[in-house]
């Protein structure tokens, strides 16, 4: 006799669906980034703020919106830019509109090491996500996670 759908089934697979994206995810990332951390020693995070500058205009960006794109604290991200200030890859230039606003902006260094950066990330995404799920289900899955990142980050009212 099959059993009747409880709730407790349906609540065990919600939390086994996101388990799987969970899973997923941390092991994609982990192959992406391990590859990356090996080619230039930089913490994930470091990665993502270089990669985020890289696709600025003009490859300079408020440290306010950079800040945001990461989920970091403004504190957080001063750390974070005060290492890659020290390892030469980016500098600080002023506003000349508002005192208040900090860009960051790459070295030439810095340019040329985003540069190759993007180019390794893209290949080893390819790699990783896009060749093993297809064009469409990998923009499917992007859409799908930006959904979910607009859906749960809390409003700046």
């Amino acid at each position: 006799m099959a059993s009747a759908d409880t709730g407790e089934t349906r609540d065990d697979h919600a939390v086994e669906l996101w388990g799987r994206v969970i899973n997923g995810f941390e092991v994609t990332n982990r192959r992406i980034h391990g590859a990356i951390n090996e080619r230039f020693s930089l913490s994930e995070a470091e990665v993502q703020v270089l990669l985020n500058l890289h696709r600025q205009p003009e490859l300079r960006a408020p440290m306010a919106k950079l800040a945001r794109a990461a989920s970091f604290s403004t504190g957080g991200f001063t750390k974070l830019a005060d290492k890659l200030t020290q390892r030469g890859l980016v500098s600080r230039a002023a506003c000349a509109d508002d005192r208040r606003v900090t860009f960051l902006e790459f070295t030439p260094e810095g340019r040329r090491l985003a540069d190759e950066l993007t180019r390794l990330a893209a290949r080893l995404t390819r790699e990783a996500f896009i060749d093993v799920l297809g064009q469409d289900t990998a923009e499917d899955v992007a859409e799908a996670m930006s959904e979910l990142f607009r859906a749960n980050t809390p409003s700046e009212d």
